[in-house]
C-alpha cells in the first residue's frame, strides 16, 4: 500500500501523526471501494477516536488504532430497532484497525445542525436523545453480555482514576484544597456506584453521536458503551446542553430540560454524589486526550477540560451548579 502523508492534512487529523491518518485514510478508501463507495467522493463526519466518512449510500468508520470492534458490533446488531442506529452492512479488520460500514441515513450530525436550530428545537433534541437513550438502558438485561463494566471516560479501578487525577493535578498546578476535592469526589463514586442500579449506558452520549432530521432520529457511535449507573449518560447530556462550545455555563432551553432530566432520573440517595463523579471522570479523560497531543500552543489550564474541571471542583459544582449542594 503507497501512503500519501503529504496529502491535505483533515482537521480532524491536526493532532495525530500524519503517516497515521494516512494509513488510515488509505484502509478506509479501500473498505470503502470493496462496499461500492469512493472515498474521495464522501464526507469526512465528525469523530474523535475513529474516523468516519459518508456519502454514496453507506458510512465507513475505522479505528484510528489498532482495535477490534467486534463487541461493538455484537451490541448494535442487539440493540432495539427503535434506537435508530444505522444498519450494519459489513465489518472486519484491516491492518489491525477495525471498521464498520453502515447504511447511509438522511440527516443532519446534530451536533453540525445544533447552531441552526431555534431555541424550543434544541430543547426537543436534548429530551430526544434522552428517550433514545433511555432505550438502551431499557434493554441492558439483553446487552449486557456485550458490555464492560468500564471503558471510555469510565476507569476500571479507583487506582487508575488516581492517576490520571494526578496527571491532571500536576499539569493543572492544582492547589491543594483542589486536589483533595478532586480525590474526594472520585473516592465518593467509586464508594457509591456499586449501591445502585447498573444499567448499560451508552457512555459517549455526545451532540456529535446523533442523527438530527426534524428530530432525532438515531443514536450513533456505541464503542464506548459501558455499564454502570445511569449517571454515566447523565452527567454527558447535562453537559452537552449546558456548557457552550468555549466551556462557558449557559442559561437555555435546553439547559432547564436537561437539568430537569437528571433531576428526575438520578438515585434519589445517591444520584447527586454519582453525576458529580462521573462528571470529574468525563473531564479527567477529555484532558488526557488533550495531554498526549503536548500541545505547546497554550497553557493547560485554558483548555477547555481544564477548565470545566477546575469549575466541577469549586463550591458552586461548575457546570453542575443545580446539584451541588
Amino acid at each position: 500500500m503507497m501512503l500519501d502523508p503529504s496529502a491535505t492534512i483533515h482537521p480532524l487529523d491536526q493532532h495525530r501523526d500524519p503517516s497515521s491518518a494516512a494509513l488510515v485514510r488509505d484502509l478506509a478508501a479501500e473498505v470503502a471501494a470493496r462496499h461500492g463507495g469512493d472515498l474521495s467522493q464522501m464526507r469526512r463526519a465528525n469523530g474523535i477516536s475513529n474516523a468516519t466518512w459518508v456519502g454514496g449510500g453507506i458510512a465507513v468508520r475505522i479505528a484510528h488504532t489498532p482495535v477490534d470492534m467486534a463487541r461493538e458490533v455484537a451490541l448494535v446488531r442487539a440493540l432495539p430497532d427503535a434506537v435508530g442506529h444505522p444498519e450494519i452492512l459489513a465489518d472486519g479488520t484491516s491492518e489491525g484497525h477495525g471498521w464498520i460500514v453502515t447504511r447511509e441515513m438522511h440527516g443532519q450530525n446534530l451536533y453540525e445542525a445544533w447552531p441552526t436550530l431555534s431555541a424550543a428545537e434544541r430543547r426537543e433534541a436534548i429530551q430526544q436523545l434522552w428517550t433514545r437513550c433511555q432505550l438502551v438502558h431499557e434493554a441492558s438485561r439483553t446487552l449486557a453480555a456485550h458490555v464492560s463494566s468500564h471503558g471510555g471516560f469510565v476507569p476500571a479501578t479507583l487506582g487508575d482514576a488516581t492517576a490520571s487525577a494526578e496527571r491532571a493535578a500536576v499539569a493543572l498546578g492544582l492547589s491543594s484544597a483542589r486536589r483533595s476535592r478532586l480525590h474526594d469526589l472520585l473516592a465518593d463514586y467509586f464508594r457509591t456506584a456499586p449501591l445502585v442500579e447498573h444499567v448499560v449506558n451508552h457512555g459517549d452520549l455526545a451532540l456529535m453521536n446523533a442523527l438530527w432530521d426534524g428530530g432525532v432520529v438515531a443514536l450513533l457511535d456505541l464503542e464506548f458503551a459501558v455499564r454502570g449507573p445511569v449517571a454515566i449518560d447523565l452527567c454527558r447530556l447535562v453537559c452537552e446542553a449546558c456548557v457552550s462550545e468555549e466551556g462557558e455555563r449557559v442559561d437555555s432551553e435546553a439547559a432547564d430540560a436537561a437539568v430537569e432530566i437528571a433531576a428526575r432520573q438520578l438515585d434519589p440517595s445517591h444520584g447527586r454524589v454519582l453525576l458529580h463523579g462521573a462528571a470529574i471522570l468525563d473531564q479527567l479523560r477529555d484532558l488526557d486526550i488533550f495531554l498526549a497531543c503536548d500541545s505547546a500552543e497554550e497553557r493547560a489550564a485554558h483548555w477547555r477540560p481544564a477548565r470545566l474541571l477546575i469549575g466541577l471542583l469549586d463550591p458552586d459544582g461548575g457546570y453542575l451548579a443545580p446539584f451541588v449542594r
